[in-house]
């Protein structure tokens, strides 16, 4: 008699930086259950990032987050609950309350999550949330995730980030590509100019058209790589920048899928502190990150081709939304010292900010 296939579905983050780094924690879950059958259970518009993994073997969309009104949304969590009724293991990667709910109601018998937020009990394996002196412990997300599914008894197969491109996407990308005109025997430096958690983490927008200039002047080619309801951030730039030949890669028809084809192909990225940066670590492209609210305690991992430029200002991190006073932390970062450091970045020899990696 052939044994059951075990069955893991593993809750992944929302956002798409997260997912990201949430590659190292499924790559050691396959690593410990080579056999099972893994099932992401992830937003739909963030499926494309764990496309073509090896170490995930079904994709089961979660959109109920999209669902109006919170009795319609608790059935429709619940529907799709009740779908994975032959889970055996939930891996609960977010610290929501209500992705550990979740997990209890498919009725998996081990459901695994850090204890925090007074979801244990709906935990059959809790995992204590790292602290130092009684207060939670910043870490860097690759390992948090990963070191819950080592608690597993999965190996810990390192924490670099892997993500896949497959040919419909590379086929799309040769004609977005050709449409622009954009040539391969010329550098094409990307920004990525937004950042969904909020505005306090945007560069200002005048700062990224000098920038623009500055890199177009230099012989460089210059794309906005920024998602659909970005587009009027990108217009901004490009009405600051007249005359200036910046290409728009972003905007209607972008998507996770065509992001990562399209940073895998860039000579450097330029970025806020969110997802772009993490496909760039994945696919080791040069990026250059302007870090202003948000604490590097939490993505200290994967430097090796990344620098973190920032301002040293009190209120620096404060993990806000929106800034309360003058968002001096990303407008003090001036465009001049931005250029020089992509100038540098474009040269040969350049390396990114190991020295800032923390390996927990």
């Amino acid at each position: 008699m052939h044994a059951t296939q075990e069955k893991i579905a593993v809750v992944l983050p929302n956002h798409l930086g997260d997912v990201a780094m949430a590659t190292p924690a499924l790559r050691a879950l396959r690593g410990g259950r080579p056999g099972a059958r893994i099932r992401a259970v992830v937003r739909s518009e963030l499926a494309p990032l764990v496309w073509g993994l090896r170490s995930v073997d079904e994709i089961v969309p979660n959109d109920t987050s999209r669902i109006r009104g919170q009795l319609r949304r608790l059935r429709g969590r619940l529907r799709l609950a009740r779908a994975l009724a032959d889970t055996d293991t939930v891996v609960v990667l977010p610290n929501s309350f209500s992705s550990a709910l979740f997990a209890f109601a498919t009725g998996a018998p081990r459901r695994i999550g850090y204890a925090r937020r007074g979801r244990g009990p709906l935990l059959s394996h809790r995992v204590p949330a790292p602290r130092r002196g009684g207060r939670f412990r910043p870490l860097a997300m690759e390992r948090y995730y990963l070191d819950l599914v080592v608690a597993l008894g999965c190996p810990d197969l390192g924490t670099s980030l892997e993500l896949a491109l497959d040919p419909d996407t590379e086929r799309r990308c040769d004609a977005r590509f050709a449409e622009l005109g954009i040539a391969a025997d010329r550098p094409l430096v990307c920004l990525a100019p937004g950042a969904a958690y909020g505005p306090s983490k945007l560069w200002p927008v005048g700062y990224f058209a000098e920038l623009a200039q500055a890199l177009a002047a230099d012989g460089a080619q210059v794309a906005l790589c920024h998602a659909p309801a970005e587009q009027a951030l990108a217009a901004e730039i490009r009405a600051r920048a007249p005359g200036t030949p910046i290409l728009e890669l972003g905007g209607p028809g972008m998507d996770v899928s065509l992001l990562k084809a399209v940073i895998a192909r860039a000579r450097l990225l330029v970025c806020n502190d969110a997802g772009a940066r993490h496909i760039a670590a994945a696919f080791e492209i040069p990026c250059l990150v302007l870090m202003g609210p948000t604490s590097l305690d939490y993505t200290n991992l994967n430097l090796s081709h990344t620098k973190i430029l920032r301002e040293p200002v009190a209120c620096s991190p404060c993990q806000l939304r929106v800034c309360p006073i003058d968002h001096r932390c990303m407008t003090r970062l001036a465009p001049a010292r931005v250029l020089a450091e992509a100038r540098a970045a474009l040269s040969s020899g350049w390396q990114g900010d190991v020295a800032l990696e923390h390996r927990g």
